[in-house]
């Protein structure tokens, strides 16, 4: 094992006994970290007895996770982690305690610990396991924080640059419009229109999805009326595609489910779908919503149910789960598969769920559900 594949543990302790006792633990069960059979554990324990001088080792050397105790002769409690997490925030912390302070330990961990054990309770498996444990999360969160920050660069190229670009193209070629008599370069310059059309729709698609996947885990959610984004998005629809008939209920009833303003995203990629994977000489879908109560449900509130429904191919029963996998593609369909990945994501999101039934006589019918509220 080389100098640098070892792993560097700073250890802030100021009682002489208990630093002793953590060295030996680690020399005891530091193998755990890497699963090596080796008796010699492959870390470096370095050890401070004051936080002054623990920060000034966190600056001038590389180190691989923090043993911090909380009472320190210059420092004491929440003010000894708060001095460490304004140092470093990409070095996991393992903090150390006598005190059995549970609300402590949990409202640490939720502020950047990685984990928070007490004194008495420690034994060298445990302590090398949690430490092995705080250095795998803390590398996972590195990750995750890298590609959100890649994720928003992808954003903001398909946002501002590709989708300018595009709106240029579309642009100066209706101005060629004009000039063009030839009945064949006419068609050249609509199928260019068309495509630059699908470009933008898909920036746009790509770009929802993004953020959806960057953004936060747990997205705020607010009562949607779902029957008037609905209608929005057929009235939508039915500017894009001038040759399918888009059937919808008059005077569609308020229906409040739990969403947010990327419903429309939902509705708008579903309709899109039906028209643009249909194989129908004339395309048609036809959009509806009820309710139903729940049973079980001590609240009272029930299901809202959103059926968009085509005439066209359908699906078939054992490839409906996949058509919303990342990646996938619909049926015989040249286009691409992350409009309904979107779908199916931030459905999943609003704690409901989407499926696809057989159409009657022919064609798919794409189902949402939806808590009502």
């Amino acid at each position: 094992m080389s100098e640098q594949d070892k792993t560097t543990v700073l250890l802030i302790e100021d009682n002489p006994g208990d630093a002793r006792l953590f060295e030996e633990m680690l020399q005891m069960k530091g193998n755990i970290l890497d699963d090596s059979d080796n008796l010699s554990p492959n870390l470096s324990l370095v050890h401070e007895e004051r936080l002054e001088d623990g920060l000034e080792r966190l600056e001038s050397e590389p180190v691989d996770i923090v043993l911090l105790d909380l009472m320190l002769p210059d420092s004491s409690g929440e003010a000894t982690f708060d001095a460490v997490l304004d140092r470093t925030r990409e070095v996991p912390i393992v903090l150390l305690t006598g005190l059995n302070d549970r609300e402590f330990g949990v409202n640490a961990v939720q502020r950047g610990a990685q984990d928070y054990l007490i004194k008495g309770e420690i034994d060298g498996e445990l302590l090398v396991r949690t430490m092995r444990y705080a250095i795998e999360r803390k590398k996972n969160e590195r990750e995750l924080a890298r590609r959100t920050e890649q994720l928003a660069i992808m954003n903001q190229i398909l946002e501002h640059d590709i989708r300018n670009d595009m709106n240029v193209i579309s642009g100066m070629a209706e101005l060629l419009r004009e000039r063009v008599d030839d009945p064949d370069h006419e068609e050249y310059l609509d199928r260019m229109l068309e495509n630059s059309d699908h470009v933008v729709e898909l920036t746009e698609t790509a770009s929802t999805l993004l953020e959806t996947v960057a953004g936060e885990e747990d997205p705020d959610l607010e009562p949607v009326d779902a029957a008037r984004v609905l209608e929005s998005e057929v009235r939508k629809a039915r500017t894009s595609h001038d040759g399918a008939t888009f059937v919808a209920p008059d005077d569609l009833p308020e229906i409040r489910v739990r969403a947010n303003s990327m419903l429309s995203s939902v509705f708008g990629n579903l309709l899109n779908n039906a028209v643009q994977h249909n194989d129908a000489e004339e395309p048609r879908v036809e959009v509806d919503v009820a309710t139903r109560d729940n049973a079980d449900n001590d609240a009272g509130d029930g299901t809202a149910e959103i059926r968009i429904a085509d005439n066209g191919p359908g699906v078939p029963a054992d490839q409906r789960d996949a058509v919303f996998g990342r990646g996938e593609q619909g049926i015989d369909s040249s286009g691409t598969g992350i409009g309904l990945y979107l779908v199916d994501t931030l459905v999943g999101q609003y704690g409901g769920s989407v499926r696809i039934e057989d159409n009657d006589p022919r064609g798919a019918t794409f189902v949402v559900e939806l808590a009502e509220v």
